[in-house]
């Protein structure tokens, strides 16, 4: 009995899955081999929410895998009537996401329009908020892969934060070099320090003696035994 190589047989299964199982969420005709992103929007659109919202995006595109080979096209994503609450729905935000799947000629071969809410109480985070949920929604949609949170993204550090470590890295470097060049000092002892006491005995018994007994010669800074 012939045998089917694994790479044939996956294959197969993922062409009968698409042509058999539509209730499953997958669209056949939308499915297709996204390679390129680009996003716009209307006059309601912040952008700092086009550009978190294609960044992730292309994120989502680019870690995803497709066992079949498709149509290659790339995914225009324009954003309109982003809507901001307000008072009691303060946080709750909204726009809607019209969708065009392009191919290499430039023509659609797909279009559609998707409503997005999203809810963020803090208002710094509301622009982010929304990204994320459109993103998530066209990856659900378009069988791509999860875009990665933005909380999860690495953030560079900002002036301030350069500035300070840059700061405490001079010091370092500074208080470092400073240890490895100063001298130990250099300690000359005095005369009086220098000063040999003779331990002659005296056998005659006088003072005299031992006040004239020969005292041992030392060189010090202000005294020469030239």
């Amino acid at each position: 009995m012939p045998t089917i190589p694994v790479r044939h047989a996956l294959s197969l299964l993922a062409t009968i899955a698409l042509l058999f199982f539509p209730a499953a969420g997958l669209r056949a005709e939308t499915l297709k081999d996204i390679r390129k992103i680009a996003v716009s929007g209307d006059a309601s659109v912040p952008a700092s929410l086009i550009k978190t919202a294609e960044r992730q995006l292309k994120q989502a595109v680019r870690g995803t895998r497709r066992p079949v080979s498709l149509e290659r096209v790339t995914m225009e994503v324009t954003l309109s009537d982003v809507t901001k609450g307000r008072g009691a729905a303060e946080g709750r935000n909204s726009a809607t996401v019209s969708v065009d799947l392009v191919d290499a000629r430039g023509v659609a071969v797909d279009s559609d329009r998707f409503a997005v809410n999203s809810f963020m109480p803090a208002a710094k985070g509301q622009d982010r908020a929304l990204a994320q949920a459109i993103a998530q929604r066209l990856a659900i949609a378009y069988h791509l892969a999860a875009p990665k949170p933005v909380a999860d993204w690495g953030k560079r550090p900002g002036k301030g934060r350069k500035s300070a470590e840059g700061s405490q890295r001079r010091v370092r470097h500074q208080t470092a070099a400073a240890h490895a060049t100063t001298a130990e000092p250099v300690i000359i002892p005095t005369a009086a320090a220098l000063t040999v006491r003779s331990r002659t005995r005296t056998t005659g018994g006088t003072a005299e003696k031992a006040a004239t007994a020969k005292q041992p010669c030392v060189v010090t800074l202000t005294a020469s035994c030239n």
